[in-house]
C-alpha cells in the first residue's frame, strides 16, 4: 500500500459520511438549546413578571458565555484532546443545567441555571461538532459541512412546535426536561466522533510551513495526492509561541471576524423575537410557532442547496455569503410590516429562514478557505468571541427598543440594517483573500 493510498483511507470514505450524519444530530441537540427561549417567552414572562429585556438576557448571556468559552478554551483544548470528548461532556453538562433549570422559581437562579451552565456546554460541542466535518472531507467538504449544518435548521422546524405541544400539555418545566433529554441522547451520537488517523500519517516529504498557514490539503489535491516539496526559501520552518498570533496579519479573517457577528445578530433577533412578535400582534402561540417551523423549513433548504453551490468549483463562496447576508438583513427589516396576519409572517420567516440558512452553511468552509484546516478550531473560536460582544447586547437592545416603542418594528429594523452591514464585511473579505491567494506563489494557492 503506497503511502498516498494510506492517507486517503478514511478521508472523503463512506465513514466520514457517518461522521456528517453525527454531526448533523449533535447539531439538532446544539440549535435547540438556542431557540428554546423563543417557545418559552410568552410563559416565562407571566411566570417571572420580567421585562422583556431581562428576558432576553437569558439568551445574551447564554451565547456570551458560548462565544467567551469557545474562543479561550475550546480551540487548546481541541488540539489535546480531541472533538469526541469536548461534545460527550458538553451535552452531558448542558443537560445538567436545563433539568435544574426545571425546578427553579427566582428569575437569577433560573438565570445560572438556563443560560450560563447550558452555554458552557455548548462551547464544547458546537465548534467541534463543525471541525470534525472537515477533518474527514477534502473533495466535498463545503457540501458536507452544508449538510451537517440542517441539523441547525431541521431543529428550528421541528423543535417549536414539538416544545409548544409539551408546554401546553404538561408545562414549561416539563419542556425543560424535554430538552435535557435530546442533550442526552445525542452524547451517543458524539460518540463517533473520534479523530481521522489519515491526519496522523505523516508524509515524506518536508511539509511546507507558510506565514497564513495554508492547508497542505489543498496543494495535496493539485499534485496527485503528494504534497509538494519545500521552496528553497522555507526550509526552516517558524517556530510557534504560546501566543501565535500570525492569524491576526491575514486581512481576510480581519474582515470575516466583524463580518460573521453582526449577520449572525440579525439572526439571533429574528428567531428570538419571531414568535412573540406574532403572539404579541394577534396570533395564536401553538399557530404562531408554525411561523419558526417554516423559518426552519426554508433554512434547510437554503443550507443544502448553498453547500451544493458553494461545492463547484467556479464559486465565489464569500461573495455568496454577502449576497444571502444582504437579502436576508432586507427580509428582516421588511418583516415588520407583517401584521397579524399569520400567513405574511411565515412568508417572511421563510425567506429570511432560507439566505440565513444559506450564509450560516459557508461559516466553517469559508474559514478553511481564509486560514486553513489546521486553524480552524482556533480561528472559529476567536470568531464567536468577537460574536459574543455582539450577542451581549443585541438582544437585549432588541428587547429594550420594545419595551420603549411597544412595537417590534425598530428591533427588527436594527437587526436587518446590521446583517446589511455584515453582507459588506463579507464581500471586503473576499476580496481580501483573493488578493491573497492571488500574490503567492502558484504552488502555494
Amino acid at each position: 500500500m503506497t503511502e498516498s493510498t494510506q492517507r486517503m483511507q478514511f478521508t472523503d470514505s463512506g465513514f466520514a459520511w457517518i461522521v456528517t450524519a453525527m454531526s448533523f444530530f449533535v447539531l439538532y441537540a446544539v440549535n435547540s438549546n438556542f431557540i428554546s427561549l423563543g417557545p418559552l417567552l410568552p410563559d416565562l414572562l407571566s411566570h417571572f413578571q420580567v421585562s422583556q429585556a431581562m428576558l432576553g438576557m437569558l439568551a445574551s448571556v447564554r451565547i456570551v458565555i458560548c462565544d467567551a468559552a469557545s474562543g479561550t478554551l475550546v480551540g487548546p483544548l481541541e488540539r489535546k484532546l480531541g472533538c469526541r470528548p469536548l461534545v460527550m461532556v458538553g451535552l452531558a453538562l448542558s443537560a445538567a443545567g436545563y433539568v435544574a433549570a426545571a425546578f427553579v422559581d427566582n428569575y437569577y437562579i433560573f438565570l445560572l441555571m438556563f443560560s450560563v451552565i447550558p452555554g458552557l456546554g455548548l462551547a464544547g460541542a458546537y465548534i467541534p461538532s463543525n471541525v470534525i466535518v472537515h477533518q474527514y472531507h477534502s473533495k466535498g467538504r463545503a457540501l458536507a459541512s452544508g449538510l451537517s449544518s440542517v441539523g441547525l435548521s431541521f431543529s428550528t422546524f421541528t423543535f417549536p412546535v414539538l416544545m409548544r405541544l409539551t408546554i401546553r400539555s404538561f408545562g414549561w418545566r416539563a419542556s425543560l426536561v424535554m430538552l435535557a433529554a435530546i442533550q442526552v441522547q445525542m452524547v451517543a451520537a458524539a460518540m463517533i466522533f473520534m479523530p481521522n488517523p489519515d491526519l496522523k500519517v505523516k508524509p515524506t516529504q518536508t511539509p511546507i510551513y507558510t506565514s497564513d498557514n495554508i492547508d497542505n490539503s489543498l496543494c495535496a489535491d493539485k499534485n496527485g495526492g503528494e504534497t509538494p516539496s519545500q521552496p528553497e526559501l522555507n526550509k526552516t520552518p517558524a517556530k510557534k509561541c504560546n501566543l501565535d498570533c500570525s492569524i491576526f496579519k491575514n486581512p481576510a479573517f480581519l474582515l470575516f471576524l466583524f463580518a460573521f457577528p453582526f449577520a449572525d445578530c440579525g439572526g439571533a433577533v429574528y428567531v428570538t423575537f419571531a414568535l412573540q412578535r406574532a403572539v404579541y400582534q394577534g396570533i395564536n402561540p401553538l399557530s404562531a410557532s408554525l411561523v419558526l417551523s417554516v423559518f426552519g423549513l426554508c433554512s434547510v433548504v437554503g443550507r443544502a442547496s448553498s453547500g451544493f453551490i458553494a461545492n463547484l468549483k467556479c464559486t465565489r463562496r464569500a461573495f455568496q455569503a454577502a449576497g444571502c447576508v444582504f437579502a436576508a438583513g432586507v427580509v428582516t427589516a421588511s418583516s415588520m410590516f407583517a401584521g397579524s396576519s399569520l400567513l405574511l409572517h411565515s412568508i417572511f420567516a421563510g425567506c429570511f429562514g432560507f439566505m440565513n440558512g444559506a450564509q450560516h452553511s459557508l461559516y466553517s468552509t469559508l474559514l478553511v478557505d481564509i486560514i486553513g484546516l489546521d486553524e480552524l478550531a482556533r480561528g472559529m473560536g476567536i470568531v464567536q468571541m468577537v460574536k459574543c460582544a455582539m450577542a451581549a447586547v443585541c438582544l437585549p437592545i432588541a428587547g429594550y427598543l420594545f419595551d420603549v416603542t411597544q412595537n417590534y418594528a425598530a428591533s427588527f429594523l436594527a437587526a436587518g440594517s446590521a446583517m446589511v452591514g455584515g453582507s459588506i464585511l463579507y464581500a471586503c473579505s473576499g476580496l481580501a483573500n483573493h488578493r491573497r491567494k492571488r500574490s503567492m506563489p502558484p504552488m502555494l494557492e
